[in-house]
């Protein structure tokens, strides 16, 4: 039978509290608005979107690099639970359409206040 060394394990058990350390982390992130905010305005830079082949090699190689940063946030959610990065997604599409019935009313008020 194969016996792993003190070292081996030891290595092992250091990467698994990092990995609840940075579950914990997130889960708090999270939790809040701003990390919300945060969170998701990281995944927009990632560009997951887009088409991935810019037409040149180093450009599209740039591109692929920032797009599977991305993939690694959301599959790195997906492991502490499904839910979260759908959920993260319905919660900002929440506050942008209350980000724009705010603006909207400001503007419909502003026109008003002209009239006078």
């Amino acid at each position: 039978a194969c016996m792993m060394d003190h070292s081996t394990s030891a290595t092992i058990r250091l990467a698994e509290r990092e990995r609840e350390e940075l579950t914990r982390a997130i889960q708090e992130v999270i939790a809040t608005g701003a990390g919300k905010r945060v969170l998701f305005w990281f995944l927009e830079q990632c560009e997951l979107k887009a088409n991935g082949f810019t037409g040149e090699a180093a450009s599209t190689n740039y591109l692929l690099g920032k797009q599977a940063a991305g993939r690694k946030v959301i599959d790195f959610l997906d492991q502490i639970d499904p839910r979260l990065y759908p959920k993260l997604m319905l919660e900002v599409a929440d506050l942008r359409e209350v980000n724009s019935a705010i603006v909207r009313k400001q503007k419909e008020e502003d026109g008003a206040d002209e009239a006078f």
